[in-house]
C-alpha cells in the first residue's frame, strides 16, 4: 500500500513539475567576428563575449532546459590568428551544446583549426562537410535536456564561400545540404522530439531551405547577420538569427505540448549592454591580446581614460 502511494505521489509530482514549464529555450549566437569585447564605437555601444558569458550562465540557472548554440563566423574577418585562438578560449567560458563552422573558420588552414578548435571545449557539428578533415567535427549531436531528446544538425551553404579565391573554394568540399540533412534525419528522427538545424548561408537562403525540409523544428542561422523583429515561420519551421559582433544573444522559447510537440514559438534579442558585468576570464584574454599584439583600441582608451594615447 505504501509503495503504491509513493508511486502515485511521484507521478503527480513529475506531472506538476513538467506542466509548470514545458518550454525549451534556445540561446543562440552568430557572426561574433572575433569581437572579444565592446568596440567602444559611438554608434554601437554594446558588448560582446565578455558580457555574453555571464548572461548565458545566469540564464541557465533560471531555465535548466536550455540549449546554447552558435552558427559560425566566430573568428575574425581579417584573419588575426592570435585573436582567433583567444576567441576559442573565450568561447570555452560559455556552455555551448554545439557550434557550426562558418566560412571565416573553414577558410583557415586545417592545421591551425585542429590546434585551436579543441580549446572551445564544445561539440562542432557540420553535417555536410566532406573536406577538410577536422578533429572533433561530427555530422550531428543528440542532447537530452529534462526528459526531452533533441537532435542538432548544421549545414554550410554553397554561397558562403563565393567571395574567396578559387584555390580556397576548391579545398573545401561541402555536399548538398538537403541530401545531408535528410540522410541524418533518417537515422535520428525516431529518437528525437525536437530537431534544431544550424545554418551558415543567410536568412533568405534559410527561408528557401525550409520549404524543402520536413521534420525540422528550428533553423538557427548566420552569415547575413540578420536581427529578425518577429518570429519568421516557413513550412512550420521557425527561423532566427542574432545579428553581428556579439551585440546580441538570441532567445527562442518553444512552448511544448504534453506530447512534446511545438505549440507556440517566441523569440527575443537581448542586447549585451554596458551595464552588464564582464566575465573575468574573457577580460584576461583581452588584456593578453593587447599586451601581446600592441593593438589597443583608441576608442576604448578615450572612453575609459579620456585620452586616445
Amino acid at each position: 500500500m505504501l509503495g503504491k502511494f509513493i508511486c502515485l505521489f511521484l507521478s503527480i509530482f513529475v506531472t506538476i513539475v513538467y506542466s509548470q514549464d514545458r518550454s525549451l529555450y534556445i540561446l543562440h549566437t552568430n557572426n561574433t567576428n572575433g569581437a572579444l569585447e565592446n568596440c567602444y564605437c559611438p554608434d554601437h555601444p554594446l558588448g560582446s563575449i565578455e558580457k555574453r558569458a555571464l548572461y548565458v550562465q545566469d540564464f541557465i540557472k533560471s531555465h535548466s532546459r536550455t540549449l546554447v548554440l552558435d552558427a559560425g563566423d566566430f573568428f575574425t574577418m581579417s584573419k588575426k590568428l592570435l585573436k582567433d585562438s583567444l576567441v576559442c578560449e573565450a568561447y570555452a567560458t560559455i556552455p555551448y551544446d554545439a557550434l557550426l563552422l562558418g566560412d571565416q573558420e573553414l577558410t583557415r588552414n586545417p592545421e591551425f583549426l585542429n590546434n585551436v578548435l579543441p580549446k572551445i571545449q564544445a561539440s562542432i557539428v557540420v553535417t555536410n562537410l566532406e573536406s577538410p578533415t577536422l578533429i572533433g567535427v561530427r555530422k550531428y549531436k543528440l542532447v537530452k535536456r529534462s526528459g526531452l531528446n533533441i537532435g542538432i544538425l548544421g549545414v554550410v551553404g554553397g554561397n558562403a564561400m563565393k567571395y574567396y579565391p578559387q584555390e580556397i573554394r576548391d579545398s573545401i568540399i561541402i555536399t548538398d545540404p538537403i541530401t545531408a540533412i535528410n540522410d541524418v534525419l533518417g537515422k535520428i528522427s525516431s529518437r528525437t522530439d525536437i530537431i534544431v538545424l544550424l545554418t551558415h548561408q543567410g536568412f533568405d537562403e534559410d527561408q528557401r531551405l525550409a520549404q524543402e525540409l520536413e521534420g525540422v523544428d528550428v533553423i538557427v542561422g548566420s552569415h547575413s547577420q540578420t536581427v529578425p523583429e518577429e518570429p519568421i515561420v516557413v513550412n512550420n519551421i521557425l527561423i532566427s538569427q542574432a545579428g553581428r559582433d556579439g551585440y546580441y544573444v538570441g532567445v527562442i522559447e518553444l512552448k511544448l505540448s504534453k506530447y512534446k510537440k511545438v505549440d507556440d514559438r517566441l523569440i527575443s534579442t537581448v542586447a549585451m549592454t554596458q551595464e552588464m558585468p564582464d566575465h573575468t576570464r574573457v577580460m584576461e584574454l583581452v588584456k593578453y591580446y593587447e599586451d601581446t599584439s600592441g593593438l589597443i583600441n583608441r576608442k576604448k582608451l578615450k572612453a575609459l581614460h579620456g585620452t586616445d594615447y
